[in-house]
């Protein structure tokens, strides 16, 4: 979407420096090349469509699902800076993934069940808008989960693979050929069973 910069800190037209205050303010704008990767784009996608529908929801005739919206808004803004600022590096003791997978499943359910009832429900203009983009929301709140979802499962594969590589240099079990099984491995290994 966009290109990453060449050069972080060009320097602006006529050779003069920003000020001290504009410099402090672009370090809470998150960087162009987080924007450009999969997950920046999705964050963004979720907060835009989420404000929008919270927009909607506001200038409709019912505006008794309006707070869905804003929390999903304020969520995937939440997340967007977080990611942004690689808050999840300085705070290990949370399970940012799951948080975020949990997130993106609820939003999605939320913005479906709330934009059905929306579009059937309610005739005018800005719920009709509303709900489509709810619907928007909901898909791209689906692919968000499904990617984390598959992130989770690699890492998890690669995290057992390595457990069982680790688990035979600890045992130092002897290489056998593949047509004796796997019984007489585990039957001859001298390594302690858990």
């Amino acid at each position: 979407m966009w290109p990453p910069d060449a050069d972080p800190d060009p320097e602006p037209a006529g050779g003069a420096q920003p000020s001290p205050a504009a410099a402090g303010l672009r370090a809470l704008l998150p960087a162009r090349a987080f924007l450009c990767s999969r997950k920046g784009r999705l964050l963004l996608a979720e907060s835009g469509l989420s404000f929008i529908t919270f927009v909607s929801y506001l200038a409709s005739l019912e505006t008794t699902f309006f707070t869905a919206p804003l929390l999903e808004f304020l969520l995937a803004l939440f997340f967007l800076f977080a990611d942004a600022m690689q808050l999840n590096d300085k705070w290990q003791g949370l399970c940012w993934p799951m948080m975020d997978f949990l997130r993106c499943v609820t939003a999605a359910l939320i913005y479906f069940a709330i934009s059905i009832t929306t579009v059937t429900k309610y005739s005018d203009g800005a719920s009709k808008a509303a709900g489509v983009f709810g619907f928007f929301a909901t898909i791209v709140f689906a692919i968000d989960f499904y990617l984390i979802f598959n992130d989770v499962a690699k890492f998890l594969k690669q995290g057992d693979s390595t457990d069982e590589t680790q688990a035979g240099t600890r045992c130092s079990l002897p290489k056998w050929p593949e047509e004796e099984g796997d019984k007489a491995v585990e039957e001859d290994s001298d390594c302690d069973s858990d």
